[in-house]
């Protein structure tokens, strides 16, 4: 459902959504140094044998934006891998003709084209912070395969839906039936600036 689903435009729009959904600064000293930030979500993502994956992201001065591979128990960085955009570019190589006899080739004197791979940098940090916000966004909260709810989600549900039942509870007495078995479906929203970013 795609009505008035919106991306983020700007970093302050970005910070702002991060806030919001609990996604905390992780930043360590000697990484802000350097240019780089990095962002954790307030959940794991859980897998069929029992196992959690905490989801960790982290951008670079250089241009990439990169989601962590943490370890399960000391919760250190050990690997990554790249979130930009991929794009196609061509490049050239020798041609070899084989000569029938294996480890012996000629070169034909010509040059045989290819493509390779490479990822789009992205030149400013405010950019990079966009492009991570809206991942994440598409990714871990608009992504209806994903049922994830983290520990700062069930709490603010909790507050809410407690303010709520102490206000409503003579209608809901009275409205019981109808109330415990009627069905819908309802849609997460946040409004940033006047901009709506449907989160369901």
């Amino acid at each position: 459902m795609k009505n008035n689903m919106k991306n983020v435009k700007t970093a302050s729009e970005a910070y702002k959504v991060f806030d919001l959904l609990g996604i905390k600064d992780v930043t360590k000293p000697w990484q802000k140094r350097k240019g780089t930030e990095v962002w954790e979500l307030p959940f794991k993502t859980m897998y069929y044998n029992g196992s959690g994956e905490t989801n960790r992201f982290s951008i670079y001065r250089s241009g990439y934006v990169r989601k962590m591979v943490v370890h399960p128990t000391t919760g250190a960085s050990y690997s990554c891998y790249q979130l930009n955009k991929v794009r196609k570019k061509p490049y050239f190589v020798k041609d070899y003709e084989w000569n029938g006899n294996y480890g012996r080739t000629k070169w034909t004197g010509k040059y045989r084209k290819e493509q390779g791979n490479y990822r789009v940098l992205i030149g400013s940090h405010a950019d990079r912070v966009v492009y991570l916000c809206n991942y994440i966004l598409k990714n871990y909260y608009r992504n209806s395969k994903c049922g994830l709810v983290g520990e700062y989600t069930m709490k603010r549900v909790a507050e809410v839906h407690g303010e709520w039942w102490r206000q409503n509870t003579d209608y809901l007495e009275s409205k019981q039936d109808k109330f415990f078995h009627s069905a819908g479906t309802y849609d997460v929203q946040v409004i940033i600036n006047g901009h709506r970013y449907n989160l369901s």
